[in-house]
């Protein structure tokens, strides 16, 4: 994605947007739709997912919990293709700040979660059965992703319209 500052000067400019819903709302199942999509256009997608209740990269007997837990900061690994790196003790980065030091240079990264960060703007799937409505406050929200009418101030998709997603968040969805 790209844009002309104000000196005329073309630059990238990463989109970060969240993904957020009910549990078992379909938020993992709209951005694993959502990344062939945009990628068939050409954009370069990233993922971050907000773990709310922790994680755990593989259990105690894996030497990267074993290092950290023997007081290492930080654990860094590689594998074929794939690295990781994990931090503890220090300040965790906002959402915002994580996937523009970790994902630079990427068009869009898609938070699944964060909820909570109100600088981010938000697609809200909403799901028949779960809550009623739409809970993001406005300024916030982006679009609406549901399998019921819903009625909103902001581009309502269906679940099996990711193309149609995909296109709106490339033609600039999110200003």
């Amino acid at each position: 994605m790209l844009y002309r500052n104000r000196r005329g000067v073309t630059r990238e400019r990463m989109k970060i947007v969240a993904i957020v819903g009910d549990s078992g709302s379909g938020k993992t199942r709209l951005i694993t739709r959502l990344i062939p999509e945009l990628k068939k256009q050409g954009v370069s997608v990233a993922v971050i997912k907000h773990c709310a209740h922790g994680f755990d990269l593989g259990g105690r007997r894996k030497d990267s919990s074993k290092v950290l837990a023997a007081g290492a900061v930080g654990a860094g690994l590689v594998s074929g293709g794939m690295w990781a790196v994990i931090r503890t003790g220090a300040k965790v980065p906002s959402l915002t700040a994580l996937a523009r030091s970790a994902f630079s240079g990427m068009d869009i990264v898609l938070v699944e979660g964060g909820r909570g960060d109100s600088r981010l703007k938000k697609i809200e799937v909403v799901r028949s059965g779960g809550a009623s409505g739409v809970t993001v406050p406005a300024p916030e929200l982006a679009a609406v992703v549901a399998d019921v009418p819903i009625p909103a101030c902001v581009p309502v998709f269906r679940p099996d319209e990711t193309a149609r997603l995909a296109a709106w968040l490339i033609k600039g969805g999110l200003r």
